[in-house]
């Protein structure tokens, strides 16, 4: 009987991690397919709904930017009156998904006010 207790213990566990295998993994940055999944996780909390963020309210609504504009200050930053940090961890294509998906923010958001 005492030889019992630890094979059901064994075969209880076993199962658990067996589950855990078959259940999606969890989304990372590397692994993120859109410009709105990268623009969610390394922007939004500072560039808000529209794209502009707080430090460019002022400017929202001007025409939207070029996406080659975008990836500049994605690639290189900006440090003016404040500071966007440079974003090394995208690769070229990752790059061009957020500019297009930061153009579309400001396109719809210009549309809608003028």
């Amino acid at each position: 009987m005492k030889h019992v207790l630890p094979l059901i213990l064994f075969s209880i566990t076993l199962s658990l991690l067996t589950g855990c295998t078959d259940q999606e993994e969890a989304i990372t940055p590397s692994k993120m397919k859109t410009g709105k999944d990268l623009y969610v996780y390394y922007c939004k909390d500072c560039h808000a709904k529209q794209g502009p963020g707080a430090y460019m309210e002022a400017f929202a609504d001007r025409k939207p930017m070029k996406p080659y504009k975008v990836i500049l200050l994605v690639k290189y930053g900006y440090s003016a009156s404040h500071q966007m940090p440079i974003f090394t961890q995208f690769n070229d294509k990752q790059t061009a998904m957020v500019a297009q998906y930061v153009v579309n923010l400001q396109q719809m958001h210009y549309e809608k006010n003028n």
